[in-house]
């Protein structure tokens, strides 16, 4: 079995499974601490405008990335069985 084989074997087994709760309250937490570091980080490299656009960016992805895991936490992912 080669590498792609065995990345998409092992993207099935974590997507088929549900989130739980504490998996969905560590990304939220993660996505967190991360926007302020990027926020940080940002204003103090490039200016406090900029850090306001990276941080709406992350924010917004973050926030579709946490809806969609808790959406599949909800219904389940039968679809990749």
């Amino acid at each position: 079995m080669g590498p792609i084989e065995r990345f998409e074997e092992e993207y099935l087994d974590v997507s088929s499974s549900r989130a739980t709760v504490r998996e969905l309250l560590e990304l939220f937490v993660g996505s967190i601490l991360f926007v302020i570091a990027a926020w940080a980080l940002t204003r103090y490299l490039l200016g406090e405008t900029i850090a306001l656009y990276v941080t709406g960016g992350l924010s917004v992805a973050f926030a579709i990335t946490i809806v969609s895991q808790t959406y599949w936490a909800i219904t389940g992912r039968e679809d990749y069985e």
